[in-house]
């Protein structure tokens, strides 16, 4: 009696191979999560991504791996575990992070039997979560959406391989050869069950998302405390201290800082300033926040922060989406009316100085919305400001030079001095000492700053106006701060960001770490006001540029379109979308479905009333030849539909391979069989039974058993 072949099995060996290559990529995937986290581990990253795949070609290297080996492991890791809690100090997320990677590093190179493919996923799932919850990056979608189709199919082989134990010696599973085995995966893969699974896990990722859309949101109280574990220095030099050279080196770091949308795009400046820190103190070579402008930063913990600018009708509303580890520092473009927070913040801050921050730099991505901006060059000096009032003691040490020896305060007087610019007049002085500065200085980003002669020990701008070398934004504007100072005019040095590019794909603005900036504000104390100088400017020292470009030639100046440009683009909508999905976009999501659905049965409607009214017609229409002609087509088309069901089905069975008889005849037996509870019984069953194990010869016709199985499949529903 000939019998219909089984599909082929994977044997014990080959799932024992699948086991190790779905680990394998578990840890690969679960590793490279850590670069969303800002995590030092490169060395630990490195070593996986490469020993990894060499273990992944060659399995029988980790069996071979020596005892002792096995044996100090633990030490080991224990010891540099230790070690680097110690050098951290504060941060424990970022030690816990490089054990897990040590971890993984040892089960990528060693033998797994169940209990360690196990581990592998708890530890990879630790490395996930972290990076969840700390990351906001479009590309971890994809990657944890990997990672967990991954873990389905170790978990799946594990499940297949039962619970034996691998072998101490090299099992003979380890000898593997991937592409024969790739075609053995591809023999025994029956593609209806794949595409079945396929489909469930979409579905399971769209069901997802929707609750994702429909659930309301929740303050996790900062992030899992993963937040608190992982305070440290910000990660670039954006402190409450500023050395020279501290700016420029964040300059050479072209990673994003920030984004942000603007509500008109026509309004946007044609020099931007995203101003963060206003230092005032001024000693040895660094800028800093001295006491007395401390005391302004009052702390407060809210979702809406307020300025000192009034409600203006059509005054510019922002958005900006600030990258983790930046600063705690918050970038603000100009004096506002408020801020809004998705969450509460706890914030300190001073709205006349424009300056507010965080109590130490966020590890996740921060968005925040600037209402009522006021985008003007000049601050309002409020009439209580010690530079104003000429008061001094505790107030900020605007017009201090202190703690410059008096030699070098005597030649940042004679310079100043040298200037020649009429009292009380101190935009010309900015203007006048930026022209002197330009003429004897080029800018830079690479500078060495020339030595003392011997003996002679002198501040380092003192010593850097005193030459010719040239410099960057900081020895500029730190210049400028202490030659105004020297001649009588209050000063203080601003560090930030300055410019950006214009983003057309998705329309926004993109700041980088290479927009890093510093420059200075000189007290107007006439106009009671303080003045943006930027002494790199040369020609427009202000920064106004006013009347020079608007609106879109703003925008053509600045845009950015190339394909880093585009994938930004793909970030933003992740960021609007996702990340800063709250409950009004929430609601704007469900309105703006609401109306899609609406309209597509309002087009569904109408276009059956229209093919009901066209078939109408045309059967009123007085009949032709072309209407015969259509009628015989579609009754043909018809017919051989028929035939194909009853006939032709049978030729496209017989071209998979089997007799097609019996794989009809086993179809209904396992249909009847699941309505009736278990075996066909019955002279049908009988039939069909004969049709599906019996010889040809004994077979009854198949045409008339299967009829008989319709009749009798649609007399039972």
């Amino acid at each position: 009696m000939s019998m219909e072949s089984k599909r082929p099995q994977l044997d014990r060996a080959e799932l024992q191979q699948l086991r190790w290559l779905f680990g394998t990529l578990l840890l690969l995937l679960a590793a490279w999560t850590v670069p969303y986290m800002d995590i030092d581990a490169w060395v630990w990253l490195a070593l996986i991504t490469g020993g990894a795949p060499l273990m992944l070609w060659r399995p029988d290297l980790a069996a071979r791996l020596p005892r002792w080996a096995h044996r100090l492991a633990f030490p080991l890791f224990l010891t540099v575990t230790v070690a680097d809690w110690r050098l951290e100090t504060v941060r424990v997320l970022p030690a816990l992070v490089r054990l897990t990677l040590m971890l993984l590093l040892y089960r990528a190179a060693t033998m797994r039997r169940r209990r360690e493919d196990l581990q592998v996923v708890v530890l990879g799932l630790f490395l996930v979560v972290v990076a969840g919850v700390l990351s906001v990056s479009v590309m971890f979608v994809a990657q944890i959406l990997g990672f967990t189709a991954c873990a389905l199919l170790l978990l799946l082989t594990l499940t297949l391989t039962g619970t034996a134990e691998t072998e101490a010696a090299p099992p003979e599973w380890t000898r593997v050869n991937w592409p024969a085995l790739a075609r053995r995966v591809r023999a025994v893969t029956n593609w209806r069950v794949v595409l079945f699974g396929g489909g469930l896990f979409g579905g399971l990722v769209a069901l997802s998302s929707v609750f994702f859309i429909l659930l309301p949101r929740f303050d996790l109280e900062g992030s899992l405390f993963f937040d608190h574990l992982m305070q440290g220095k910000a990660r670039t030099g954006f402190t409450d201290e500023v050395k020279l050279g501290d700016v420029t080196d964040i300059t050479q770091d072209t990673s994003i800082a920030f984004h942000v949308d603007v509500d008109d795009p026509a309004k946007v400046p044609a020099n931007l300033y995203w101003r963060m820190i206003v230092l005032d103190q001024y000693a040895g070579g660094k800028f800093s926040i001295s006491r007395a402008l401390e005391v302004r930063l009052t702390p407060e913990k809210t979702a809406r922060y307020s300025g000192t600018e009034q409600v203006r009708a059509g005054a510019p509303v922002w958005t900006f989406y600030f990258e983790p580890g930046i600063s705690r520092y918050l970038a603000l473009p100009g004096s506002f009316n408020r801020l809004v927070f998705t969450e509460e913040q706890p914030l300190e801050g001073d709205g006349e100085l424009r300056v507010v921050r965080l109590p130490h730099s966020s590890v996740q991505m921060l968005a925040y919305k600037v209402e009522g901006l006021n985008l003007a060059s000049t601050l309002p000096a409020p009439s209580g400001d010690g530079a104003l009032t000429g008061q001094s003691g505790t107030l900020p040490a605007y017009k201090s030079l202190r703690q410059i020896s008096p030699d070098d305060q005597a030649q940042l007087v004679r310079w100043a001095q040298a200037l020649g610019a009429p009292p009380q007049n101190p935009s010309e002085f900015a203007r006048r000492a930026c022209a002197w500065l330009s003429s004897n200085h080029a800018y830079t980003l690479q500078m060495t700053l020339p030595d003392d002669p011997v003996g002679v020990k002198r501040d380092p701008i003192v010593r850097w106006l005193d030459s010719t070398s040239p410099g960057h934004c900081e020895f500029f504007a730190g210049s400028l701060v202490l030659l105004a100072r020297a001649a009588g005019y209050p000063a203080r040095m601003v560090v930030g960001f300055k410019g950006g590019t214009w983003n057309p794909t998705s329309g926004n603005l993109t700041v980088r770490n290479s927009n890093a900036h510093a420059w200075c504000e000189v007290l107007d104390a006439a106009k009671k006001e303080w003045v943006r100088v930027d002494p790199i400017q040369r020609a427009d020292v202000f920064g106004d540029a006013a009347g020079t470009l608007s609106g879109e030639a703003v925008l053509q100046k600045i845009s950015d379109r190339t394909f880093s440009a585009r994938f930004d683009g793909l970030r933003m909508f992740w960021y609007r979308r996702i990340v800063d999905f709250n409950q009004g976009a929430q609601v704007e999501i469900a309105h703006r479905a609401r109306l899609v659905m609406e309209d597509f049965g309002r087009w569904l409607k109408a276009w059956l009333e229209g093919k009901r009214d066209a078939i109408r017609a045309w059967l009123n229409h007085p009949w032709d030849r072309r209407q015969l002609a259509e009628s015989a087509a579609a009754a043909a088309f018809l017919l051989v539909g028929a035939w194909w069901w009853r006939l032709g089905r049978f030729a496209w069975l017989r071209r998979r391979g089997g007799n097609p008889v019996r794989r009809e005849a086993g179809r209904w037996l396992a249909r009847l069989g699941s309505r009736a509870g278990g075996a066909v019984g019955g002279e049908l069953g009988e039939e069909l039974r004969r049709l599906r194990y019996g010889a040809p010869g004994s077979w009854p016709n198949p045409e008339k058993i299967f009829r008989a199985a319709r009749r009798f499949w649609r007399g039972r529903e």
